[in-house]
């Protein structure tokens, strides 16, 4: 009897801690966002070049994605909280859950050499831009509990003539309580060039006025360092 009863809390434990395991499970949740992001609609991409996820018109471009997740007892610290190291592995799913339904138009057009670089045949995988993190910012408020349940949402914050900001926020209460605050500075490059965020933009049908004005009073807090306060009022619309 107790040997199937440690048998049960063995399998529970491994299901409860399956987002911590070493390599693998970051590997997997990654790639499963990228595929489920990228590959599932290529074949509607090359029939109507319209994003599968409905992001086609400039009023889509501010709009959040939303990853859920539970806090796992591999990530609970000695204060028995979700560990601050831990938020960053959950926000690099969770953004690349955001750019790659947001902009997916812009990674076929590149995988499809539809810009007509030179030297690059279609259909190579080596199109495929990348986009490395420049630096990313934290603002912790209220702890996460050991399997506790919560959501981050994503969103662009502001671009300048290289930079992508993304915004991110750590939520419980069904949105109602706002635990964590992050700032991602993103820049997307092909090759050894960066790709100015207006060219992306533009490619997937976001650029307008309207996005323009909401931009430049974005930027202005992203260059002025972003004060906590304004910052949460931000991630509350």
């Amino acid at each position: 009897m107790f040997t199937k009863s440690l048998k049960y809390l063995i399998i529970a434990f491994l299901i409860s801690t399956h987002k911590s395991i070493p390599i693998v499970s970051y590997a997997f949740r990654f790639y499963y966002h990228v595929i489920t992001g990228l590959l599932a609609s290529r074949f509607k991409y090359n029939s109507t070049k319209l994003n599968s996820f409905g992001f086609n018109s400039p009023e889509d471009l501010f709009k959040w994605s939303t990853l859920h997740s539970r806090v796992s007892p591999l990530e609970v610290d000695m204060y028995l909280h979700k560990s601050n190291s831990t938020y960053f592995l959950d926000l690099d799913i969770a953004r690349t859950k955001l750019l790659t339904r947001l902009f997916q138009k812009f990674w076929w057009i590149y995988f499809d050499n539809e810009k007509g670089i030179k030297g690059r045949k279609k259909g190579s995988i080596s199109n495929f831009p990348y986009a490395p993190v420049a630096t990313v910012s934290c603002h912790f408020k209220r702890e996460l509990k050991p399997f506790e349940k919560f959501a981050i949402s994503s969103r662009i914050l502001a671009w300048d003539k290289k930079w992508l900001f993304v915004v991110s926020k750590f939520t419980t209460n069904n949105g109602k309580t706002i635990n964590a605050i992050a700032l991602t500075k993103y820049v997307f490059k092909t090759g050894r060039l960066s790709i100015a965020p207006i060219e992306y933009i533009t490619d997937c049908n976001f650029a307008s006025l309207e996005n323009d004005k909401i931009n430049e009073k974005n930027i202005n807090l992203v260059n002025h360092m972003i004060d906590t306060e304004d910052l949460e009022k931000l991630v509350e619309i």
